[in-house]
Parts: structure tokens; C-alpha cells; sequence
């Protein structure tokens, strides 16, 4: 069947039901991402790995989830967006019942690149259906949609409050944040029930793809870098996703070994760091429809970079929390407009593709974060770890400067 576009409220008909569904679902998927950061103390004591070992693997985890994402993209192309969302959420409701049950470091690894997969297979599909169903509002629908991403932030840190306060049991013999974990699992596989209900798509598979599979690839990829301009601006995304990938999953160990604040208190300040990206990132995905998205980019950038100045600095639970808002005010913002900059360039035929083959390559770049923060603090200190942040922040902006002035 057809995919209605029609115009009007962003939540209204078949498209605002989709919207909702995979925003819903987006969210959750990241609770149970989100979570990871504040167990991180608590999982590399049960498991025995050191700060740069943890680092590595979840360095893996991002490395699978930029890797995929271009397959997953190009796949949704060819055979329709929920034959690739599906099994993505399939694939996520299993990781972390992974996650739940991990005793070695093979089992982290293994529940980490299959949420890595998972997610790379549940997020550009649905970026890409949005992008088919809003040929208007693009920026605020992606705005909706990312939010999820910061609703789970939120759930991740009030959960990760609750375990602070009661690291009990809430089974007999087993850990409370295991059990949390484990739920995470069995809402996704809930929402899976409730996609395929929303869903009035065809499921379907294309036989026919094998032969085209080389050129298509040389075509997606030359159309990302085939020229200067479209280098540089993945290569100033890159650095912004590297500076993420640190940032998401260092913050609260940060708070707690960097700033000497209790668990309660660092998962209070992560949740902050997430509600402000829900608030943001409507407005700045909404705004980015009416300016010019690289100035909104650009300023973001900029603004981000004084907030991990201050966050250097501070020293006080209010000074982190208003150096984190700063923060979070221009890096939220930036995830709606890098995908509405990736959309307004993708061909019309090849969404799916073009969004996935860019996403795969900054993504694999700045996965690097995670394992470079890693490497920082063991051998250096917190804060050279977050100055060189800070430094690949002002690179980016340097970078989208530059082309900004050849539009």
C-alpha cells in the first residue's frame, strides 16, 4: 500500500501513529542503553575489567552500531522499512536479557554487539520512514523521534537513583539492577506486538538484490564523499559523535570518581542532562526548518564546548549542573539537524541508503570516543580527557564554518 504523506498536525493519521510507535520504542531502547554508564562501577567489579577495557567494549558496541547501520539503511530501501525494524527490536528485547545475565567479559561483549546491531538495525530504518512520511516538518518530526532517545535517558537515570538507594535484591540471589535490565527486555518485545498492530506495510523481501548489491555500494558512497564539502561536514559529524560516544557513557563515572559525588547524585545529574535533551531538541529540530540548519549546527557546537569548560571547572553539585545544562543545550540540539542536513541531501529513491552510508561512516569514526576516554583517564587524568572533548568540539565547528561560507 501507499505511505501517507498528507500534511497537518505532526501526530495526526497513520503518520503521527507511526511517529509515536517508533519514538516510543526508541526511548525504551535507549533506557536500556542508558543504563549502562551509571552500572558501569557496579558491572566492571562483578565482571573484573579495568577503566580501558570497559572503554574498549563499549567502544565495540558503538563501532557494531555504526557498522550496521548502513546495511540496514540500504536493506530498508530495497525491502520496506519494517522488514528491517522488526527483527532490530527483536534483536534489542534479547540483548538485554543478555545484559541482565552476564557473568564474563565474552558475555558483555556478546549482549553489547547484538544491542549494537539491534539498535543499528531499529534506528535508521525508522528515520528513514519518518522521512517518508513527513516530506514536510521534517526537523520537528526528527526532533520528536530523537527525544525518545532522551526520554531514555531520563527513565535510565531515575532507575539508576532507585539503585542507589536500595542495592538489595528485588528477586531472591539477584541484583536489582539485573532485574531492571531484564524488564527493559520485556517492554521491547511488548512494543514488538504493538509495531506490527500500528504497522500498514507490506512485509516483504527483494530476491533480486544480490547483483546490485557492488555498484549500489560504490554509488552510496561516492555520493557521501565524493566531494570536499560532503567530507568535511561527515568528518566535523565524527568528531561531534566521538565527543558523544565519551561523553554518554563516561558522564557518570566521571561524576562519581572525577567529582566525587555519590551514585544517587551523578544518576540525578544524568537525568538532568536528558530532560534538557527532550525539551531541546523538539525546539532546535522545529528551528532548523526555519534557518539556516549548519548556523544552527555551527552555534550549537560552540555552546557545547563552553559547557565542558565549565564543567572542568566546576566543583559543586549547582556548578556541574548548570555546566551540564550548557552543555546539553548545544549538543541535543545537534541530533535533529545532522539528520535533517543528511535528509535534505539524500536522494529521493535511496533514503534509507544515504542516510545509513553517512551515519555508518561518522558513526564508526566517533565510536572511538568511548575507547580514546577510556585510555585518557587510566593513563592521564578525567580532565585531559574531557579538554581533548573540547578540542574535537572546536575542530567541528572550524569544519562547518568553512563550508557554511561556500554555500
Amino acid at each position: 500500500m501507499g505511505i501517507s504523506t498528507e500534511t497537518g498536525g505532526i501526530f495526526g493519521g497513520y503518520r503521527g501513529r507511526m511517529l509515536l510507535i517508533v519514538a516510543v520504542g526508541w526511548a525504551i531502547t535507549q533506557t536500556g542503553r542508558f543504563l549502562l554508564p551509571p552500572l558501569l562501577p557496579i558491572i566492571m567489579d562483578e565482571v573484573g575489567i579495568s577503566v580501558f577495557i570497559a572503554g574498549m567494549i563499549l567502544t565495540v558496541m558503538q563501532v557494531v552500531y555504526a557498522i550496521g547501520q548502513y546495511p540496514s539503511g540500504k536493506l530498508s530501501d530495497w525491502n520496506g522499512r519494517p522488514t528491517i525494524i522488526l527483527p532490530g527490536m527483536i534483536l534489542i528485547g534479547l540483548s538485554f536479557f543478555l545484559i541482565a545475565g552476564i557473568k564474563t567479559t565474552f558475555m558483555l561483549v556478546l549482549a553489547v554487539v547484538c544491542l549494537g546491531l539491534g539498535r543499528a538495525m531499529y534506528n535508521v530504518p525508522s528515520r528513514a520512514l519518518i522521512s517518508d512520511l513527513y516530506t514536510e516538518k521534517r526537523g520537528q518530526a526528527m526532533g520528536i523521534f530523537t527525544a525518545g532517545s532522551d526520554l531514555g535517558g531520563i527513565l535510565a537515570g531515575m532507575l539508576s537513583i532507585v539503585l542507589a538507594m536500595a542495592y538489595l535484591v528485588l528477586v531472591e540471589d539477584i541484583p536489582n539492577w539485573r532485574v531492571i535490565v531484564g524488564c527493559c527486555g520485556v517492554v521491547s518485545f511488548g512494543l514488538v506486538g504493538i509495531f506490527i498492530w500500528g504497522n500498514e506495510e507490506k512485509y516483504k523481501w527483494n530476491r533480486d538484490i544480490v547483483g546490485e548489491i557492488g555498484s549500489s555500494v560504490s554509488r552510496d558512497v561516492m555520493y557521501i564523499v565524493g566531494k570536499r564539502s560532503q567530507r568535511e561536514t561527515i568528518l566535523a559529524f565524527a568528531l561531534f559523535i566521538f565527543v558523544a560516544t565519551a561523553m554518554v557513557n563516561f558522564l557518570p563515572l566521571y561524576l562519581i570518581e572525577g567529582k566525587n559525588f555519590e551514585l544517587g547524585v551523578a544518576g540525578s545529574i544524568f537525568g538532568w542532562f536528558f530532560l534538557l535533551g527532550m525539551v531541546v531538541k523538539p525546539v532546535i529540530g522545529t528551528l532548523s526548518d526555519r534557518a539556516p540548519r549548519y548556523l544552527i549546527s555551527i552555534g550549537g557546537l560552540l555552546v557545547s564546548t563552553g559547557g565542558i569548560i565549565l564543567l572542568i571547572m566546576a566543583e559543586s553539585v549547582f556548578g556541574v549542573m548548570i555546566a551540564i545544562g550548557i552543555f546539553a543545550i548545544g549538543y541535543k540540539g545537534q541530533f535533529p539537524v545532522i539528520d535533517a542536513i543528511l535528509m535534505d541531501s539524500a536522494p529521493n529513491n535511496s533514503t534509507g541508503s544515504h542516510i545509513g552510508a553517512a551515519r555508518s561512516i561518522f558513526f564508526t569514526l566517533g565510536g572511538l570516543g568511548a575507547a580514546y576516554m577510556g585510555f585518557a583517564i587510566q593513563n592521564y587524568s578525567y580532565t585531559v580527557g574531557m579538554a581533548g572533548l573540547g578540542v574535537a568540539l572546536l575542530l567541528a565547528a572550524l569544519l562547518l564554518i568553512r563550508n557554511y561560507q561556500k554555500l
